[in-house]
């Protein structure tokens, strides 16, 4: 009997048009295909960066093989192979970030290969130039 009595609070209306269960179920079906595309998107890069060493093996062994073939010069097979090599090879972008930190280390660390060259405030500044030759022997 007590059954039919959680079944009577209901009864009222129907749950399942409440605003506060519909936002929700749709909040919870919202973040569900957000959390499926993120999988989908990285799965996808994950393989596009995996395939495109496959890719580069293949075509370099292709290249081989027109070459060895003779459907391409030495030299062409050469420069195919250089440019494949670059697009391996490429480096990868320094971050902003670390790029100021690694030259602000470099200033830091710097020492003047002639510490006079730098006027300091320890160190007096160099007479202005009176137009005569540093080296008495050279030609005015």
């Amino acid at each position: 009997m007590s059954g039919f009595t959680l079944f009577g609070q209901f009864s009222k209306g129907d749950p399942f048009r409440s605003p506060d269960v519909i936002w929700g179920t749709a909040g919870l079906a919202l973040a569900l295909l957000a959390g499926a595309l993120l999988v989908y998107l990285t799965d996808r890069w994950r393989k596009k960066s995996s395939s495109q060493i496959v890719d580069t093996s293949r075509e370099l062994t292709e290249f081989r093989r027109m070459f060895e073939s003779g459907e391409i010069t030495a030299e062409e097979y050469a420069k195919l192979r250089d440019r494949v090599a670059l697009r391996v090879k490429a480096p990868a972008p320094v971050p902003a970030t670390d790029a100021v930190q690694l030259s602000q280390q470099a200033i830091a660390n710097r020492v003047p290969d002639n510490p006079n060259s730098l006027p300091g405030p320890d160190q007096p500044t160099p007479p202005p130039d009176s137009g005569k030759p540093a080296n008495p022997s050279s030609p005015a």
